[in-house]
């Protein structure tokens, strides 16, 4: 194995292609964005079922087999790190919010929200809604086993 600390930057960056490519592979990734945010979309695709829409649909980030449209926010922090989700727009049936720690990759919870619920739940800003990491964690239904029994599939845990 070896030891990332003694790679110039110009090998980090060839060995970051690699995993990149060999997580294109491997169907976890779809596209060059965070990974966490990519896993998060295949585990709703998991959970759900049915589709995900070609990458940089904005709206969406799956069809699910009732054909409802998914939006999943995923963040990836350190534990004591709370931050908001952001959101484009709320043109979307359901969000999926679900966040990871981010020194050990471990999937902590996931909330589902229908539309009212998170347009009740959100502020308003610039960028978008926005909604607070304590709101999210209080709210929504816990959906938190159904996508760690998802995820450690994924894992081969």
């Amino acid at each position: 194995m070896t030891d990332l600390e003694e790679l110039p930057l110009s090998e980090l960056f060839d060995v970051h292609a690699r995993i990149q490519r060999e997580f294109a592979r491997r169907g976890v990734s779809r596209t060059s964005g965070a990974i966490h945010g990519e896993v998060g979309e295949g585990l709703a695709l998991a959970v759900y079922g049915r589709a995900l829409p070609p990458p940089g649909t904005k709206a969406y980030d799956l069809v699910d087999a009732q054909r409802r449209l998914i939006q999943v926010k995923t963040r990836t922090l350190p534990k004591d790190d709370h931050r908001i989700f952001q959101f484009h727009s709320l043109d979307f049936d359901v969000a999926v919010c679900i966040r990871f720690d981010r020194d050990s990759n471990e999937l902590e919870w996931a909330r589902e929200f229908d539309n009212s619920e998170l347009r009740s739940l959100v502020s308003p800003h610039a960028q978008g809604p926005r909604l607070p990491m304590g709101r999210t964690h209080a709210n929504g239904r816990d959906v938190t086993s159904t996508f760690r029994a998802a995820y450690n599939a994924l894992r081969g845990s």
